[in-house]
């Protein structure tokens, strides 16, 4: 069987390399900054957009698929990828990525959106956190044991976050909306916290973790925090923390996007794989 693959971070290439090493014939567009340097036995490079999704039934491209809504996401390429022009030459294949458009299922395309796939998404949860508490330990001058920590969400990462941080010796703080969450933090004895209660607490924390996409660190309560703060954002645009204003007074704000593609790429290609072979057994 051979395979297409359309752009993607190194998550992607190293799927590429996964699936070359098992003999199949992978054909590579969007992606010719790594694979023109580091030729590879059953990696081929495409010349065009065209020849690449011809030279297969299925097609894979990256997680977040695109970036802007405009172009696919091609962090190792020049070339701009319009969404519409791909999505005219899939008619008739398999198309797996994470992210992809509604106006994509409109055609005849058998589309696999890889961040619908529960599995998947807790699974790459894991090296999140693992890739957050890298961040935190090389940013602070200071242990994570007994550090006063707050996690603010409490949904797939935000529970493994409390988890590990706490296995680490930390002070578990963590702030949710749901009386049901809170309930549960309760239980583990961490710290919960509702969003406007952050404000009585702000004075204690030396790191914040946020996994929450909307606004709940804004400016005001960016007042009551100390200066010394390290705070890493991991959720989606826009994120939840004013970073702008956190600049102003002097807090330092770390936006993680795409943990699982920058410091843990192997391990969430094999999460991928996994997946991306169950579909193609059924």
């Amino acid at each position: 069987m051979n395979i297409s693959i359309i752009g993607g971070d190194l998550r992607i290439i190293r799927l590429a390399q996964m699936y070359a090493k098992e003999g199949k014939k992978v054909y590579t567009y969007g992606l010719e900054k790594y694979f023109n340097e580091n030729t590879e036995d059953n990696i081929a490079v495409c010349q065009n957009l065209q020849e690449t999704i011809d030279k297969s039934d299925t097609i894979i491209s990256g997680m977040p698929f695109s970036k802007d809504g405009i172009n696919v996401n091609t962090p190792y390429s020049e070339e701009k990828i319009k969404l519409e022009k791909l999505k005219d030459k899939l008619l008739g294949k398999i198309f797996i990525a994470g992210g992809i458009p509604q106006n994509f299922y409109k055609e005849k395309i058998k589309n696999i959106d890889l961040l619908e796939n529960e599995e998947l998404t807790i699974l790459n949860a894991i090296p999140t956190v693992e890739g957050t508490i890298k961040i935190a330990i090389n940013e602070r001058e200071e242990t994570i044991h007994e550090s006063n920590v707050l996690i603010c969400g409490y949904g797939r990462i935000g529970k493994i976050l409390c988890n590990e941080f706490n296995a680490l010796g930390a002070n578990i703080y963590c702030a949710a909306r749901k009386e049901s969450d809170l309930a549960w933090i309760r239980e583990k004895r961490y710290i919960p916290l509702t969003y406007k209660e952050i404000i009585k607490y702000a004075y204690k924390i030396d790191l914040i973790i946020n996994t929450v996409p909307t606004m709940v660190v804004d400016k005001e309560k960016l007042e009551y925090f100390n200066k010394n703060v390290l705070m890493i954002d991991v959720a989606s645009n826009p994120g939840g923390i004013d970073k702008v204003y956190a600049n102003e007074i002097g807090i330092k704000v770390i936006t993680a996007l795409g943990i699982p593609g920058k410091e843990m790429p192997l391990t969430a290609a094999k999460y991928i794989k996994d997946v991306i072979d169950r579909y193609n057994q059924k």
